[in-house]
This record gives C-alpha cells, sequence and structure tokens, in this order.
C-alpha cells in the first residue's frame, strides 16, 4: 500500500476535494476522482482511478467517468489550457497508455492460466491450511471444490519494508470456471497493509461466484466478501442458490456488472454499512435491490448461531429495499 503525499502545486486547487493522494512519477500522481468518488480497495490499497498530470498544461483525467478537466475548472486560473491540438495529442498518448496497460494485464491473465498457480497453493495447504479454513466454516470438501489454498511464507512489500506472512489464497473464476485472479487473504500482515492482496495486482476486483457453473441471473445473492459469501452459500446447502462475494463494501464497477443479468439481488453487508450498501443499490439498479445488514457479521453470526438453512433462508428474506 503505497503513502500518501500532498498535492503538487499545479494541483493544490483540489485541497479538500480528493483523497488518496499518490505520486507516480515526477509528473503524474493519482487519487480519488471529484466526480464519481473512490475508496480503499478490498485489498487496502488505495485508488487510482483519476490521474493528475503535472507539465505546461496540468491535466486531470480519470479512467473510470472520463472526466477531463484543468486547474481552471477548480478556480485556479493561473496554468493555460491546451489549445485543441494539444489536447488532441494527450487524448492520443492516454489512449496508447491505457491499451499498453490492457495488454500487459493479458499477458499476467495468460501466464496466471498457464501456471495454474491456485493449484499449486491448493495442493500446500497442509494440516495447517486446512485447520484455518475449517475454523473459518469450511469443510475439506468444499476447499477441494473452491481449491483453496495455503502458503507459509508469502513475501509482502509494503512502505519500502519486506515482511512474512501466511496467506490463505481464494482463486477468483469467472462463469465456466474460467481463471481470473488469486486473493490472497494475510494472516500476520502489519496493520497498516491492509489483510488482502491479489496475484494479478492493479486489475479490476471481480466477485467470487459460489457456482461458477450457473450464471448469475435471476434471484443473486451478494455478500460482502469472499469468505462471508462461501459460508452463506454452504449453510443454504443448495448449489442452485446463486451468489456471489463481494470484493468488499465499494466493489469495483467489475464486480457491479457482473450483477447486470439479475433480476433481483439481496445485498448482505457488515454492520456500519448503511452508507455503502445504498451506494451499492444505486449502482446496481434500485429497484432490483434489497438490503439486509445484520447485527453482526453473517458468517460469525452463522459459525456461533448454526442457523438451519431454512433459519438462514427466513434471515435472508428480511432484507428490505433502500427508504424501507
Amino acid at each position: 500500500m503505497k503513502q500518501e503525499c500532498a498535492l503538487p502545486p499545479e494541483w493544490r486547487c483540489l485541497e479538500g476535494k480528493v483523497r488518496y493522494v499518490v505520486q507516480h512519477s515526477p509528473r503524474e500522481y493519482s487519487c480519488s476522482c471529484v466526480k464519481c468518488g473512490g475508496d480503499v480497495h478490498a485489498d487496502g490499497d488505495w485508488p487510482d482511478r483519476c490521474r493528475l498530470f503535472v507539465d505546461a498544461h496540468p491535466t486531470l483525467w480519470c479512467r473510470r467517468c472520463g472526466l477531463v478537466a484543468f486547474p481552471n475548472s477548480f478556480g485556479d486560473d493561473k496554468y493555460a489550457k491546451p489549445t485543441p491540438q494539444e489536447l488532441e495529442k494527450w487524448r492520443t498518448e492516454r489512449v496508447q497508455a491505457e491499451q499498453d496497460r490492457k495488454r500487459s494485464a493479458e499477458r499476467a491473465l495468460e501466464g496466471l492460466r498457464s501456471s495454474k498457480v491456485w493449484q499449486h497453493y491448493h495442493d500446500q495447504i497442509g494440516r495447517e491450511g486446512r485447520a484455518y479454513w475449517t475454523n473459518r466454516g469450511i469443510p475439506e470438501s468444499l476447499q477441494n471444490y473452491w481449491k483453496l489454498g495455503w502458503i507459509d511464507e508469502y513475501i509482502l512489500n509494503c512502505h519500502d519494508e519486506t515482511y512474512l506472512t501466511q496467506s490463505a489464497t481464494i482463486p477468483i473464476f469467472g462463469l465456466g470456471w474460467q481463471p481470473v485472479n488469486v486473493k490472497h487473504r494475510l494472516l500476520q500482515a502489519p496493520d497498516n497493509a491492509g489483510k488482502y492482496r491479489y496475484e494479478i495486482k492493479g486489475q479490476p476486483q471481480p466477485s467470487f461466484i459460489c457456482n461458477p457453473d450457473i450464471s448469475l441471473d435471476g434471484l443473486v445473492y451478494a455478500i460482502e466478501g469472499e469468505i462471508k459469501g462461501m459460508v452463506v452459500w454452504l449453510t443454504l446447502a443448495d448449489r442452485d442458490v446463486h451468489m456471489v462475494g463481494l470484493p468488499g463494501c465499494t466493489p469495483s464497477s467489475e464486480a457491479v456488472s457482473q450483477l447486470q443479468q439479475a433480476e433481483r439481488v439481496v445485498l448482505v453487508l457488515d454492520p456500519g454499512a448503511e452508507d455503502a450498501a445504498r451506494k451499492l443499490a444505486i449502482a446496481i439498479g434500485v429497484k432490483r435491490c434489497r438490503i439486509l445488514i445484520p447485527p453482526m457479521k453473517i458468517d460469525d453470526a452463522i459459525l456461533a448461531i448454526k442457523p438451519t438453512k431454512q433459519e438462514l433462508g427466513r434471515l435472508l428474506n428480511m432484507a428490505e429495499p433502500i427508504g424501507a
């Protein structure tokens, strides 16, 4: 996780309007977007959707919502706005950079799929890894089904320091069991490092699909967190239930788009996530969504109370629409 820095002089006009400012090079910074926002990723890293460029014509560009702006858009007239020709050249450079990024991501995904690294992590799960997943409520049969894994010594680089930590690994598969990424749940990471990392870094974070053999249509349950999704799905004891584990309460647009075919979505989020739930329901479609926020995290409640599938089903049916 990178450390926040001050806004460059050219962009001091954004003081109080953006967060999570990070410098990537002498002429490029990232931050949250003044238009579409941005929050800390599920893996603990900061948003980099909005880019601030520092040169003769300082320019702001958001990769997510497409906003292009200049310091004078925020009341600072010290810096000249580029000419149409300069702006077109700048746009061309940005398009090329984005294409290069996508090609790099495609190569990384090809490498992930050819190496089958998730299978290697599953093969080395061992007694300690099995015990960890069992204590989280996942029996061995489903550890094998989802290819959950374990790493005894995961090397974590954070704030110019190197740590060794254990990692519980969660392969993320798309529909049809197409590998998309591997998520690492870090067990001894320092507090300022975040608990999660991805095998392929810097990519949109997809949801964990509990049964990749069935499409996400009809009624879909979207649970905050991959492990919570696993525990709820297995407690319902019905392979035909359409369920995903969201990568946090502020998931990526990629995770939201995975729900576009659903007729109805039941969002189950952690206590205190009321505001995030409303924003997420709006992104998915308010009329399609129902929200359930139990008094304790749902996997903790299941492990403590051990409800039957009928009891858990009745709890999920208590989800309410926005404003209810």
